[in-house]
């Protein structure tokens, strides 16, 4: 079976979110399972790879070519589309964002024929499934949403131009959104079958207060959805082999975890106290503002916080004068570095996750993994993930009070350990998630 899969970012190659860490393992088990995969990503600049030809695709009425790369991973082979427009120093934050991946869209759809199966990936691959019911190609489509919230919209005075599609398509092909083109939109149309990366996620996103706006759409093409957990890269993420980790360690010998709880404190000054974890990107739907609005309930709980992060400059400013004026109890490094988050996520004793949303959540479950046990608003994946007071800790609202709540119910755990055990014997591989996408591809080719 041949797939082709289609995304903006993928493992080691580009990396901005989870989305790329989903196309660096998912094609990897599918090929474990006899699957022909082969990933289509923009030639950002920086990518090492292959030379091979051009392909020709029609934009603003005229023939362009796009320079085609050949790399490889892992054993999957990686197809890397070069468009003027992508050799900047990272994939996404241009204005000019949703006229670049059109075109990247545009000119991959002309690469597509010889597949039984494409599969596009969020918004920036959304145009395809509608491609293909135009007759660009004759695969079988799969679309998956990997966060509602970005949906690739646009005023539609410039796309049909651009394109030139069918006028009627912007009503009758599902583009058209309360006046704008919508990318997203058009996906879930016009893909043959729509997943995203948790149940718990797939029923949200179908209602008012999960839907982003589309969750009328999606409840009209609810036949076609399905959640499918994302899984983990249980080679890379795994504390027993771990080489940015001092002292390895496995869940019939938790010495080496206790060893570099100690080196992390050692290296923030920080006071021997039950100390939390924070990785993650400073965005309001990580709720990392929450954390800060807690500080001094946290503080008064007597725990410490070891925060690694970016993004709202607004956060970044109050985290930075925050631990300016409690040393000893919060350290905080902004930016993102590899090495320090494996470090945080085997040192700390707790890992602390107040999302608004989630549609999986990739951190609970290295953080399980590594035995830190995650305390996690319940919402999205992180409810199809983690079970209260077993391998983690839940609390429900989207507040202070949330958060402290939430804190306090792994303070009082009776027996931190055996949570800690239990986190670590779960199987979050790919190895589920391949067989339900494998299953999903026999089911829409008539297998």
């Amino acid at each position: 079976m041949k797939i082709a899969f289609v995304a903006s970012e993928a493992f080691p190659f580009a990396k901005v979110g989870g989305l790329a860490d989903v196309l660096g393992s998912l094609p990897q088990a599918l090929k474990t399972l006899g699957v022909e995969p082969t990933i289509f990503l923009p030639w950002y600049w920086g990518i090492q790879g292959y030379y091979v030809g051009e392909v020709e695709f029609r934009f603003e009425g005229r023939l362009e070519q796009a320079g085609l790369g050949h790399a490889e991973h892992q054993g999957v082979r990686y197809v890397l589309v070069g468009l003027g427009d992508f050799a900047r120093d990272r994939p996404y934050g241009y204005p000019d964002d949703f006229r670049r991946f059109v075109r990247f869209a545009l000119a991959t759809a002309e690469l597509l024929r010889d597949f039984e199966i494409v599969h596009a990936h969020d918004w920036q691959a959304a145009l395809l499934p509608l491609l293909r019911n135009l007759g660009w190609f004759k695969a079988r489509t799969v679309y998956t949403i990997h966060n509602l919230a970005y949906q690739g919209v646009w005023g539609s005075q410039d796309f049909y131009a651009w394109t030139g599609l069918p006028g009627e398509t912007y009503y009758g092909a599902g583009l058209e959104h309360h006046g704008t083109i919508n990318l997203m939109k058009a996906g879930i149309v016009n893909a043959d079958a729509v997943t995203t990366v948790s149940p718990r996620y797939a029923w949200e996103i179908t209602t008012p207060e999960g839907g982003e706006g589309l969750d009328g759409v999606l409840r009209a093409h609810q036949h076609k959805l399905r959640g499918i957990l994302n899984g983990l890269d249980t080679q890379y993420w795994n504390p027993a082999t771990d080489p940015y980790l001092p002292y390895p360690y496995h869940a019939d010998d938790l010495s080496g975890k206790g060893q570099n709880r100690r080196a992390l404190l050692a290296q923030f000054a920080l006071e021997d106290r039950p100390t939390l974890g924070v990785v993650s990107r400073f965005a309001h739907q990580k709720g990392i503002d929450l954390i800060a609005e807690a500080m001094d309930g946290l503080m008064a709980l007597g725990v410490n916080l070891v925060v690694l992060g970016s993004g709202e400059p607004q956060l970044e400013r109050t985290f930075t004068w925050m631990a300016q004026h409690l040393p000893g109890r919060l350290a905080y490094v902004q930016g993102y570095n590899e090495a320090l988050a494996h470090h945080i996520y085997a040192g700390s004793d707790g890992f602390l996750m107040p999302s608004r949303f989630e549609p999986c959540g990739l951190a609970q479950l290295i953080a399980m993994r590594y035995g830190t046990p995650p305390i996690v608003r319940a919402v999205g994946g992180l409810l199809d993930t983690v079970r209260h007071w077993e391998t983690g800790f839940m609390f429900d609202s989207a507040d202070a009070g949330g958060v402290l709540h939430g804190v306090r119910e792994f303070l009082k755990h009776p027996d931190r350990e055996a949570v800690i055990r239990q986190a670590m014997q779960q199987d979050f591989s790919w190895d589920r998630p391949a067989a339900a996408y494998l299953e999903l591809y026999r089911s829409l080719l008539g297998h």
